[in-house]
């Protein structure tokens, strides 16, 4: 039983030692990252949180909670992280690092520092960047060095050693033992005694009396331990007055900060790391925009035969020699319909410049009651309302450059970028005339450039161009079972070379959580070269026709 005894009260200790050691490995294994000096759209803060984060062997809280705790006491910036803010703050989020730092001016190098819990720097490291973060040997030696570091920062102080204690001494003589050597005795010198010889000597002549000597010790006892000399106190560094920096009026933290604050997660800028939850939709850039709205538009076209450049050079010419058919459509009222959009950024969250690439789509259909009035060299035709459709959409690839203007609490993400892909316009109406009228359809190539700058949360200015290859009338995506597209180019001439292109501006913003509005103003242009003989009366050299489009879109967004 007492074998046993034993037995389990070793292994209790083994157990308890154990234990010991789990929880503070597990307790030292949280860190935060704070903002770093110099660092642009926090980039270099995300690759480095997605580094510590990689290697699982420490916690790493994502910014937000170091950002948002350091806000409270009105922190930002270097104060962040002086060390009277780490030593609060650090025990109410429960870590015990603190990585900070600062990027160089030219962004080409990383001064790293870590901070214990109290505030005390533990570790400092320089790498190089490029193009402002750490490149793969670099991001390596940066991970090794800091996990090395926390690891040491984090281990127990070594127990200052007890002071040995004079052990009693045996009442009897110990065998073997070496007996302390005892100290010479001092023999004083007899004293002199008066001769009749010197008895008149004078007083200096005399010898000087020695100095007296304590007494040796008695026999058989120890002689007094000799004093161990004292090191010197070290002299005190004199450091140029400075005036106190203000101590920070601290507000108490919530005893849960260290919760509701780690469920944030992403880089609140710049690169974010791998991993980002819905929860940080806000601080990246949205994976997906969707818009629907409504759309109005006005249309304008006209056609004019010879060998003129413009409807308004030909307009200008003298009356005889205006010969042939020509047709001229305006719109009395704006077509008023349904307009939806879509962007696809499904990589807009990875820390690479992939993560711009994406799709865009559109649709917009409209309808109205339109005026429609052909002029001829004898005369014109009554005017007639018919139900017209314009129809437009598109799908095109994008690649986006995101940039943030905001600040660390509040990002406000912009893009520039390009688009390639192919669009169509289809105007048509719903019924058939004598007269043939000016339906076009075109389905096209187009490439474009985007971009999108916030002024503040709810005001976003938005601006495109495009630039269109060959829009030429009739083609359509849907093909031309009927046959009845090539009349608009046939009626006209034998061969058709088309130029177009379109401009957009407008205003967008954001309004609450996901949601936001956009309201644009968009032009859309056409001009057709024709060339040979064509089936309309006077279309004997070609001609030109001119067609434009002037819609105003407004809608509802929703990003995620």
């Amino acid at each position: 039983m007492m074998a046993s005894g034993r037995w389990l009260s070793r292994w209790g200790v083994v157990l308890a030692l154990a234990l010991m050691l789990t929880s503070q490995a597990a307790r030292a294994e949280r860190v935060a990252v704070s903002a770093l000096e110099g660092d642009k759209n926090n980039k270099l803060r995300a690759q480095v949180t997605g580094l510590l984060r990689k290697t699982r062997k420490v916690t790493v809280l994502p910014p937000a909670a170091w950002a948002m705790a350091a806000a409270k006491q009105k922190l930002r910036g270097p104060a962040s992280v002086d060390p009277r803010a780490v030593a609060r703050l650090a025990p109410k989020l429960k870590v015990d690092a603190v990585l900070t730092g600062s990027a160089g001016r030219t962004y080409s190098t990383f001064n790293a520092r870590l901070l214990d819990e109290t505030g005390r720097e533990v570790w400092s490291g320089e790498f190089v960047l490029q193009r402002g973060l750490l490149p793969k040997y670099e991001a390596q030696k940066f991970t090794r060095a800091v996990l090395e570091a926390v690891k040491a920062s984090n281990q127990p102080a070594p127990e200052p050693p007890v002071a040995a204690q004079e052990a009693p001494k045996p009442s009897g003589p110990v065998v073997g033992a070496t007996p302390a050597p005892q100290p010479a005795p001092v023999v004083e010198p007899p004293a002199p005694q008066p001769h009749a010889a010197n008895q008149g000597e004078p007083e200096a002549m005399k010898p000087a009396p020695l100095m007296e000597s304590a007494p040796p010790p008695a026999k058989g006892t120890a002689s007094a331990p000799r004093a161990e000399a004292t090191p010197p106190a070290p002299k005190p560094v004199l450091v140029p007055e400075s005036k106190p920096a203000p101590v920070p009026a601290w507000e108490e933290l919530d005893e849960e900060s260290h919760t509701y604050l780690t469920e944030f997660e992403g880089s609140g800028g710049g690169f974010p790391e791998e991993g980002g939850s819905a929860s940080a939709a806000g601080r990246m850039p949205p994976r997906v925009k969707v818009q629907l709205g409504a759309a109005v538009t006005w249309r304008r076209y006209c056609a004019r035969p010879g060998v003129v450049a413009s409807c308004s050079e030909y307009d200008a010419l003298p009356p005889e020699q205006q010969t042939g058919d020509i047709s001229d459509f305006t719109s009395n009222a704006p077509y008023v319909g349904l307009a939806a959009e879509a962007e696809v950024f499904p990589l807009a969250h990875w820390p690479t410049l992939v993560r711009g690439v994406g799709l865009t789509l559109g649709y917009q259909r409209s309808f109205a009651r339109t005026t429609v009035q052909v002029s001829t060299p004898v005369g014109e035709t009554p005017e007639r309302e018919v139900y017209a459709t314009d129809t437009a959409y598109g799908a095109m690839l994008a690649w986006r450059y995101f940039f943030d203007l905001g600040t660390q609490e509040t990002p406000l993400w912009g893009h520039a970028g390009v688009r390639l892909g192919a669009r169509g316009r289809e105007f048509d109406v719903g019924e058939r005339m004598e007269t043939p009228l000016p339906v076009v359809h075109r389905f096209y190539p187009a490439v474009g450039l985007d971009v999108s700058v916030p002024l503040m949360r709810a005001v976003r200015i938005e601006g495109s161009g495009q630039f269109f290859f060959q829009p030429t009338p009739g083609q359509s995506l849907w093909g031309d079972p009927d046959g009845s597209l090539v009349a608009e180019v046939r009626d006209y001439g034998d061969s058709v070379s088309s130029l177009g292109w379109a401009a957009e501006l407008g205003v967008a913003g954001d309004l609450w959580g996901p949601f936001g509005y956009s309201v644009r103003f968009r032009l859309e242009s056409y001009k057709d070269r024709f060339t040979g003989q064509g089936s309309r009366r006077g279309w004997t050299d070609g001609g030109v026709a001119e067609e434009s489009y002037s819609s105003i879109l407004a809608g509802i967004t929703a990003a995620w």
